[in-house]
């Protein structure tokens, strides 16, 4: 159609990254009468490149994703959109960079100053209502709709779930780390931010246990996922699933059967317990027949894992990439990704070709026969044909991805080539330091809250890197930890900024949303208890 020229000619110009890969021999087009495909969405926390067995990790058990990667594909150059929880979130669930959105901020106080932020527990704002997330595009088409786990997308009533598209939801509002817990003490203890309330779980729209038990966590992840699952299943009704995991943000957990299991420490008794949920899920799934056949599985992270300089019991692993969560380096950005689709997706495929987080938006909406919406600038291309799945050809290509750190553009990927207008030192610093930032030794503290938004105004030159003009450049075929950066090509770099250019047309920031905060917006289930919110007593197990 027409309107999806446009549109696609809009995402080229607003920038994503280059597709190749073969496209099998079936027949195009499908029956009329065909049933529209499941979505499960598995979206881990701070899982770095290197933290699957699947992906190269020798000492952490993930028999259940090495399956999902065996009987499907995995893609070995697949991007967040945005290296830090909150805004990679948003960028994932509406197909749009979050720079669009307000989704994304900067500490000091500066528009400009590059450094990351993430929604507190008492954050002002949250996701636009006036975003369309995909759970909201695919209930239009009727989709039975469920979220699961960690949301950060905005804790007040307005912003949650159930407000953007889910029709039921059960998980916490933000990160594990964000206020007291029972079943953290298998991590350092201070990560715990003390201006918060305890964490709370909210299931639908109220909140039915804080302190919240991370011992159970996991497995009431999967127990609510497999329950919506088998309901779905039932009804006959397609149905949209996404189980974002607790797991592997700091502080780690498991269950306490499953403490000291891993020879990967800690941290690997985080990972194997996700692995061990997303077999629930999908065994789920394989063992009702109205469903096997149909329905489309994706997982990946929503950023680089946190390598420690001190502890590596409880830091993830970002392979050969530098950098890390936070950072703008392929450690930051780069992640795993499986996608799984018995009967539609070949086994065994390893799909290098680039993509993004936001194109999973693409992809769900072009399988399902959804409609993108067409009033706004999308940064989304479906992955279905390089994923080589039946019937979905198409001639669009991703040719650019743009980076972000905080709101500005620190770094652009064209074809192969990278080139960074910013970078952060190496080597690394521990991600909790002294003042609580990320990834800067002197940071100073981001718990502090701006007095409004005439704030964002501040100091346009203040920016928490090195500045390079010409960008650094990078060969990401030949030198992937970007290592050598290279000199003597002009026209690459006349290249990728003709694309920043013609990004930069199309670009209207949002209004900024996350560095705005109220205490009186902290979620307690009573505040009249000793000590206010905990309304649960610790487990007996």
């Amino acid at each position: 159609m027409a309107t999806d020229k446009l549109l696609w000619a809009a995402v080229f110009l607003c920038g994503a990254a280059c597709f190749n890969h073969y496209v099998d021999g079936s027949k195009e087009g499908h029956s009329q009468a065909a049933p529209k495909p499941n979505f499960i969405l598995f979206y881990v926390d701070d899982m770095g490149y290197g933290d699957l067995g699947c992906f190269g990790a020798p000492t952490t058990r993930t028999p259940n994703i090495d399956r999902m990667a065996a009987e499907g594909a995995r893609l070995t150059q697949f991007y967040t959109a945005h290296s830090l929880c909150t805004p990679s979130r948003a960028a994932l669930l509406t197909g749009r960079l979050p720079v669009r959105s307000g989704m994304c901020g900067n500490a000091y106080g500066s528009k400009n100053s590059g450094h990351p932020m993430v929604l507190a527990c008492n954050a002002q704002y949250g996701l636009p209502l006036n975003e369309t997330t995909i759970a909201e595009t695919l209930k239009d088409v009727g989709y039975s709709t469920m979220m699961v786990g960690k949301w950060h997308l905005g804790q007040q009533l307005e912003y949650q779930p159930t407000r953007q598209g889910f029709e039921h939801y059960f998980g916490l509002p933000y990160s594990v780390d964000m206020g007291f817990a029972y079943g953290n003490d298998t991590s350092e203890k201070e990560n715990i931010l003390k201006e918060c309330y305890p964490v709370p779980i909210i299931e639908d729209e109220k909140i039915i246990e804080q302190p919240a038990n991370y011992f159970t966590l996991t497995q009431r992840y999967a127990d609510k996922a497999k329950e919506f699952v088998t309901s779905a299943a039932a009804s006959g009704k397609p149905f949209f699933l996404y189980l974002a995991f607790s797991h592997v943000h700091v502080p780690q957990f498991a269950a306490k059967d499953r403490l000291g299991t891993s020879e990967r420490g800690y941290f690997g008794d985080s990972v194997e317990e996700m692995d061990s949920a997303v077999g629930a899920v999908l065994d789920a799934v394989r063992a009702s027949s109205a469903i096997s056949a149909n329905t489309f599985a994706f997982l990946t992270s929503d950023n680089g894992a946190i390598p420690s300089t001190t502890n590596t019991v409880f830091a993830g692993n970002n392979g050969l990439f530098s950098g890390r969560k936070a950072e703008i380096w392929e450690g930051g950005l780069r992640e795993p990704a499986v996608a799984w689709w018995p009967g539609k997706i070949q086994p065994r495929q390893v799909v290098m070709d680039v993509a993004v987080t936001t194109d999973v938006y693409a992809t769900f909406a072009s399988l399902s026969g959804a409609a993108i919406p067409g009033d706004r600038v999308m940064d989304s291309i479906s992955m279905a044909h390089i994923l080589n799945i039946s019937g979905q050809a198409t001639s669009v290509v991703r040719n650019v991805s743009f980076f972000y750190q905080g709101c500005q553009l620190w770094a652009v990927r064209l074809g192969p080539w990278k080139a960074h207008y910013y970078t952060q030192p190496k080597p690394r610093f521990p991600i909790h330091n002294a003042a609580g930032g990320y990834g800067q030794p002197d940071a100073i503290d981001i718990t502090l809250r701006l007095g409004g938004e005439e704030d964002m105004e501040l100091d346009d030159t203040l920016v928490r890197g090195t500045p390079h003009q010409p960008p650094l450049l990078f060969n990401l075929e030949t030198d992937p930890s970007e290592n050598f950066p290279l000199s003597g090509h002009d026209d690459i770099i006349k290249e990728i900024q003709a694309a920043v250019t013609e990004h930069q047309k199309n670009l209207v920031p949002g209004k900024p949303q996350l560095p705005f905060s109220n205490d009186s917006t902290r979620l307690c289930c009573d505040e009249k208890t000793t000590p206010p919110c905990y309304c649960n007593k610790p487990p007996t197990i």
